[in-house]
């Protein structure tokens, strides 16, 4: 796992770099705006993530340099993390469906990770 502590021991942490990211915080609003609207007669699927595309490479990367760190960030296949899961080559979500059935506006995965460092930075 990823971790601040991850670029203050070392010069160099390895990330997946074929896997995305999503904030927490936009999901829960994205949540809260959605339940209102919901019609519980017909049970449907949506897919939620951030827009853009990001892997975890991506993710990191931006981490340290919104950071400042000089720390390197090395990508590595998610075939090198061996799990029971089987995991899709490319695993980007289609959100057509929920922006158009709920109106909603999904944030940049950039813009809410500077959102989510200010938010820990400030604790």
């Amino acid at each position: 796992m990823l971790t601040a502590k991850s670029c203050r021991t070392s010069t160099c942490v390895t990330v997946g770099g074929d896997e995305a990211s999503i904030f927490a915080g936009d999901l829960a609003k994205a949540i809260l705006e959605i339940l209102p609207k919901i019609n519980n007669k017909n049970v449907k699927v949506f897919h939620y993530s951030n827009e853009g595309v990001s892997s975890w490479y991506d993710f990191a990367t931006a981490i340290f340099e919104l950071s400042d760190s000089k720390c390197k960030v090395k990508p590595i296949k998610s075939s090198q993390f061996p799990t029971i899961a089987k995991r899709p080559l490319y695993s980007v979500l289609d959100k057509t469906k929920i922006k158009e059935t709920y109106q909603i506006n999904i944030p940049y995965w950039r813009e809410s990770l500077k959102k989510c460092l200010k938010i820990l930075k400030d604790k």
